[in-house]
């Protein structure tokens, strides 16, 4: 996939809910919001880009699990809204 189409992913995985709009709290003693865990690649596949070896898992509330590679995720961060280098804002597009 490229850039163009990993971000369109990211914007419609965020709109349907299958990827959380809100950054990743780190769990601290007592939270419940969001665990990270940075595991050795495994055979699930990404989130965003469907393919094998993800490098950071998340685990959210009611049972979301997030797997992501390092770049499908510096990719997610900046398609949230209201981020500094927002594809959205970048473009004109609302």
């Amino acid at each position: 996939m490229t850039p163009d189409e990993l971000r369109a992913k990211i914007r419609a995985l965020m709109a349907s809910g299958d990827l959380p709009i809100e950054p990743p709290s780190i769990e601290r003693r007592g939270s419940r919001e969001a665990r990270v865990l940075y595991a050795i690649p495994s055979s699930e596949p990404c989130t965003i880009c469907g393919e094998p070896g993800p490098q950071v898992v998340l685990f959210y509330m009611a049972g979301l699990v997030v797997r992501l590679h390092a770049a499908c995720d510096a990719l997610w961060q900046q398609e949230r809204p209201g981020a500094p280098d927002s594809h959205d804002r970048a473009t004109g597009a609302s």
